[in-house]
């Protein structure tokens, strides 16, 4: 039977793989990156916390401080965690950085305080620029970086030569675009072609197209349920 590939960290794929499992399917987990967490230093009058990754969620998930700020996120799967870890405020935006960025502007208020957007090192959006543009004061403060892997596996590289993988599940840009190139530096665009991708939102879909797939598939809302509801029906 193929595999069905995550490439998450093991934090955040073991749970996929559980319910996966459940379905019948093989899964094979493969992180292709690390996290490393910063410490933070205090704040000054936050007003709430923004985050858009779970990896920054688990940066400040030991400050009891924290807890205690209203904390706006990107989806349920993070709000769901959030709670989990003891945060009391948290607001779920329910898709993407975007949609964060409109209910943050709609429930924040310009004249209470700071925004703080709690990032890694690398950040796709600028946030923090945008909400100053519309009169709110904001400040982006890195938590955490990511070290990615340098190369394939052999092993993975086995699997993909012998067709034992079927799907890959692709949740982000930046992981999207790290497993193109290794793709690329591997030479594995001819056994990737055989493949399945199924993405979770259209930006993501985009760096997937930077190589040939058997089939591209995007969900058709930004969550991870949405994501596992592809297989609901047998496929």
């Amino acid at each position: 039977m193929s595999h069905i590939l995550l490439i998450r960290t093991f934090e955040d794929a073991l749970p996929l793989a559980s319910h996966l499992e459940t379905l019948g399917k093989k899964v094979l987990c493969y992180p292709l990156f690390e996290p490393v967490f910063f410490a933070i230093p205090p704040l000054e009058n936050p007003q709430a916390l923004i985050i858009t990754s779970k990896n920054a969620l688990r940066a400040i998930k030991d400050n009891s401080y924290l807890k205690k700020i209203p904390l706006y996120v990107v989806g349920d799967q993070t709000a769901a965690l959030a709670h989990q870890l003891g945060f009391i405020t948290v607001f779920s935006a329910k898709g993407n950085s975007r949609d964060l960025q409109e209910l943050v502007t709609r429930q924040a208020q310009p004249e209470k305080g700071v925004l703080y957007y709690l990032s890694g090192q690398i950040s796709k959006r600028d946030i923090v620029r945008e909400l100053r543009v519309l009169g709110f004061k904001a400040q982006r403060q890195v938590v955490y970086q990511i070290n990615d892997i340098e190369r394939f596996s052999n092993s993975l590289i086995t699997d993909f030569f012998n067709k034992k993988i079927s799907h890959v599940l692709f949740f982000s840009p930046r992981t999207t675009e790290l497993f193109v190139d290794l793709v690329k530096a591997s030479k594995l665009e001819k056994e990737i072609a055989l493949n399945k991708a199924l993405c979770l939102s259209y930006d993501i879909a985009e760096q997937a197209q930077k190589i040939l797939w058997k089939e591209i598939w995007i969900s058709p809302h930004p969550s991870t349920n949405n994501m596992l509801g592809y297989f609901d029906d047998g496929k």
